[in-house]
């Protein structure tokens, strides 16, 4: 607080009022004068004051008066008034002080230590007032500042949202014909040297897929927005199946695949499944990428049991090209690798390790690296899971049956890509659906009104109308079929906000893009029971 504090002096002797500023004059305040109390009253109505010293006995208007009339203003209401007067023994004046709201009386003649000593307390009353009152201003504008500020940053964050969701899905759809093409045209005995072009194609293609995926990853973790699921599954089998996933690359490098599991894992755990398979992918990946000759080893052990809690090390070993030690934690930040001559030699994006570190970090873990130059590098995390009583998990339905005929079920597929909209086309007819197509929204809600399908797979993103607007047309029709119909959603987005959004506007389920044939088959099949 840097403006001095103003005391206002209310005497009608002059005298009197420059007796009291030489008594004061040592203190940091502003001294002010009123000569009656109408001249109180005007300055007290213009000026704030930290104290008034009020004379009681003036001609015309008396102190009391004054202040009576002085405290009707409501800024004013709880100044402090000192009167001074030569009769504060009377009882007059002792009661008419208290009733007027005086704080203190100071007994003519006056004893400067105790005016002095009386002043300074209020004087550091008002100035810790003050500066509470600036205080409570400051966090005012502070709480509104980050307000604003969060506002801003939900904008932002809904603005980013709404752009990774729609290059999601313009990205992923041609993804899912260029994948279900290649799948399409395998299932066809292609020649042994169209075999090789479509392996090379569709290795392409999930490549582009995973830079999108690891991409959205990264956008969901650092929204907050990853989730951690809790199901039943078989340690061995997925950790076979990460070894699998690369036994192809390892053999053309002429690279030894190892796989060593501890027998005292017990054979089904509950934890997060696709998310383990995500941190050893990447991990496992970044190995064969960085290894140009010897082997890359995958070991899982068990490092604490407690009661039904097991904690699992996984340690991915390799032979490739080592990490310097001034890099190791560079390495860990996204969109980065130890060097940009890595980048030119072996590609990618960077955010392989950011979004496998997060991930272990967020399930309770820590990934740890030693590395020699030349050597090779071992990667290492522990996770917890609990422990099933389970020998193994049963397959699913999806893993364990073989396709059968659709035939008599009808199905209206709502796409406006052409290349989709032949891709869903030809798998549903191997299946001998029956299959119409509408273009948009709009038209998907006509033929609806017009046939009885029983099955809609509706793309969400389209011109003229959305997948999500259609679906709420068709559900606000009158008849209980609208009601009933079952809305399959085709979605390119990944976004847990997306999916909930399928939900709230009355659609059945959703597949996403680019989906698995196996994923599609079985996730239409029910209604054809249901229909019969």
């Amino acid at each position: 607080m840097n403006v001095k504090p103003k005391v206002l002096i209310v005497d009608d002797r002059v005298k009197n009022i420059i007796v009291l500023e030489e008594m004061l004059a040592d203190l940091d305040i502003e001294l002010m004068r009123a000569s009656s109390g109408q001249e109180a009253i005007d300055k007290a109505s213009k000026h704030e004051f930290a104290i008034v010293l009020m004379d009681v006995r003036m001609p015309g208007m008396d102190g009391f008066e004054t202040v009576e009339i002085i405290r009707k203003d409501p800024l004013n209401e709880l100044l402090p008034i000192i009167y001074i007067t030569a009769f504060y023994n009377e009882d007059y004046y002792r009661v008419k002080g208290i009733k007027t709201g005086a704080v203190d009386f100071i007994t003519k003649p006056i004893i400067p230590d105790i005016l002095i000593g009386k002043v300074s307390v209020f004087m550091k009353l008002y100035k810790q007032r003050k500066n509470l009152e600036e205080e409570i201003v400051w966090r005012a504008q502070i709480e509104k500042d980050l307000k604003k500020a969060k506002d801003l940053a939900e904008d932002a964050t809904r603005a980013k949202q709404k752009f990774l969701s729609t290059m999601s899905h313009e990205i992923r759809t041609p993804l899912n014909a260029i994948i279900n093409t290649v799948n399409l045209l395998k299932e066809e005995e292609p020649r042994e040297d169209q075999t090789e072009s479509l392996d090379i194609l569709k290795f392409s293609a999930d490549n582009l897929l995973q830079i999108v995926n690891d991409i959205l990853d990264y956008s969901k973790i650092g929204a907050g927005k990853i989730e951690f699921e809790k199901v039943e599954f078989e340690m061995r089998k997925l950790l076979t199946g990460v070894r699998q996933s690369f036994n192809f690359e390892a053999k053309r490098r002429k690279l030894e695949m190892e796989f060593n599991m501890d027998k005292s894992i017990p054979p089904v755990v509950v934890g997060d499944s696709i998310r383990l398979t995500q941190i050893l992918i990447n991990l496992v990946g970044n190995a064969v990428k960085f290894t140009e000759k010897g082997s890359i080893t995958i070991e899982a052990k068990p490092v604490k049991r407690h009661n039904s809690q097991i904690d699992i090390e996984f340690r991915i070993i390799d032979t490739g090209i080592g990490i310097p030690k001034d890099k190791i934690t560079f390495i860990f930040e996204s969109f980065t690798q130890a060097s940009s001559s890595t980048t030119r030699k072996y590609g990618g994006t960077g955010l392989g390790l950011a979004i496998t570190q997060k991930l272990v970090e967020l399930q309770g873990g820590e990934l740890k690296v030693e590395s020699e130059v030349g050597k090779g590098s071992i990667f290492s995390f522990s996770l917890p899971f609990l422990v099933s009583d389970k020998p193994f998990v049963e397959e699913d339905a999806m893993q364990k049956s073989s396709f059968h005929s659709l035939k008599g079920l009808r199905v209206l597929v709502v796409e406006d890509n052409l290349v989709n909209q032949k891709i869903v086309s030809k798998y549903l007819s191997k299946w001998e659906a029956m299959i119409e197509i509408a273009e948009n929204g709009r038209i998907a809600v006509e033929m609806v009104k017009k046939n009885r399908y029983d099955l809609v797979l509706m793309d969400l993103h389209m011109p003229e109308m959305s997948g999500y607007e259609a679906t709420l047309k068709i559900r606000t029709l009158k008849e209980k079929y609208y009601k009933d119909l079952p809305i399959i959603a085709l979605t390119a987005s990944v976004f847990l906000e997306d999916r909930e959004k399928i939900f709230e506007f009355g659609m059945t389920g959703f597949i996403t893009k680019p989906f698995n044939p196996k994923e599609l088959f079985w996730t239409i099949s029910p209604f054809l029971k249901k229909r019969d």
